[in-house]
């Protein structure tokens, strides 16, 4: 099955395995910060968005009467707090997914383009991909600063297409989120669902993806 050599991918939960990092960003910022913290479910319900929307949305769920003024400061410290414990933390709790490397650089044999795709900040995207020994692999990608509008908006995965001269419906996004998939089925480019990442993989079945991938092997035989 060919996708014209371009094939896109998400960054945290599809190629670097962050869900442990993430989850103790949020609990140590929402502990500090606010003195609870949101469950599990609702917390990978956000992966895939901007943090600070991720933060709105947990906030508007947690209390509704915030005034607008206290929900932004709040905000401000949420983020202060995820992304200092986020620094101090990430070389420690990143790590590749299996066969990531691997998979990606065969796909690079075969003669795809590879891109990335993500709404994480330009810094700690190069940081994680360095780490994980991925940014050699990528010939293009899209962090949060490179667009105005995110995930599940389709233009950052358009951006991608741009840049690698490649035709949405020749192209593919793989991802590990409910967001993504929104994102890969508005840009019109097939979804592929990684359903190694922390999203119930209920969930993502009754997004109806164009193709589940229980491994990045499977990735291999969809991608051949």
């Amino acid at each position: 099955m060919s996708f014209n050599q371009t094939v896109l991918f998400d960054l945290d939960g599809t190629l670097v395995d962050t869900t442990d990092l993430i989850l103790q960003c949020f609990n140590h910022s929402w502990q500090s910060a606010v003195g609870l913290v949101p469950s599990r479910e609702r917390l990978v319900e956000t992966f895939g968005i901007p943090l600070r929307e991720a933060m709105r949305r947990l906030l508007v769920h947690s209390n509704e009467t915030l005034w607008d003024s206290v929900r932004d400061a709040l905000v401000d410290r949420l983020l202060s707090e995820y992304r200092s414990f986020n620094v101090a933390n990430h070389d420690l709790l990143a790590r590749p997914f299996d066969g990531a490397r691997e998979t990606v650089s065969e796909l690079r044999e075969r003669g795809y383009r590879i891109g990335v795709v993500t709404s994480k900040s330009r810094e700690l995207a190069l940081r994680g991909l360095k780490l994980c020994g991925l940014d050699h692999l990528i010939d293009a990608a899209i962090y949060l600063e490179d667009t105005s509008r995110h995930k599940p908006d389709p233009e950052p995965i358009r951006v991608a297409l741009e840049r690698l001269n490649a035709r949405s419906e020749a192209s593919a996004y793989v991802g590990d989120s409910l967001h993504d998939m929104e994102a890969g089925r508005r840009a019109g480019v097939r979804t592929v669902a990684a359903m190694w990442g922390p999203a119930p993989p209920g969930a993502l079945e009754a997004a109806a993806p164009d193709h589940l991938a229980a491994s990045f092997h499977q990735l291999l035989e969809i991608f051949d």
